[in-house]
């Protein structure tokens, strides 16, 4: 790796880190500083490589355990946010995508278990669902194919400019 990548990855790193702070700090619009610190993982792995893009990915979920106030983002971050880019990067290079679908749905339904098992250590209780357990799981999956569908128009459009910095 060279220095450039080194640093860069280091900004970006910092730039999740910031939201993921205000994240945890702001009660409303937490999504979108969610989306944010995804962003910056996944131009990591554009830019440069799907390796440095996990060496941030960890280095960001080690120090938001330690920085991060409400630890429960911290978690998100660690199971979600910041590990899908590097396996949406992972999906689309090559599979068909109905199968890229199901991966990637296959993704999130497992981070969903490993989520509530969490919850249920830490908190000891799960909370009651309004609509049912299998409503919000649906409907968490709908949000989660527009969540990747952001992602990907995010991505074509920083490939739409002329970044004259790309490490490739």
């Amino acid at each position: 790796m060279k220095a450039r990548e080194i640093s860069y990855a280091g900004l970006m790193g910092a730039l999740s880190i910031i939201f993921l702070f205000f994240a945890s700090v702001l009660p409303k619009g937490n999504s979108l500083f969610y989306i944010l610190s995804s962003v910056c993982i996944m131009i990591i792995v554009w830019l440069y490589s799907i390796k440095l893009g996990f060496v941030a990915y960890i280095v960001v979920s080690l120090l938001s355990l330690m920085i991060v106030p409400n630890k429960l983002v911290a978690v998100l971050y660690i199971l979600i946010f910041g590990l899908y880019p590097l396996f949406k990067a992972i999906c689309e290079r090559g599979f068909p995508v109905y199968i890229e679908l199901g991966l990637k749905l296959l993704f999130y339904n497992v981070a969903l278990i490993i989520l509530y098992f969490v919850f249920k250590i830490i908190m000891k209780e799960i909370p009651n669902f309004k609509f049912g357990i299998a409503l919000t799981i649906a409907s968490s999956e709908v949000i989660f194919v527009l969540y990747d569908y952001l992602l990907t128009l995010i991505l074509q459009k920083l490939k739409s400019l002329k970044i004259p910095w790309r490490g490739n």
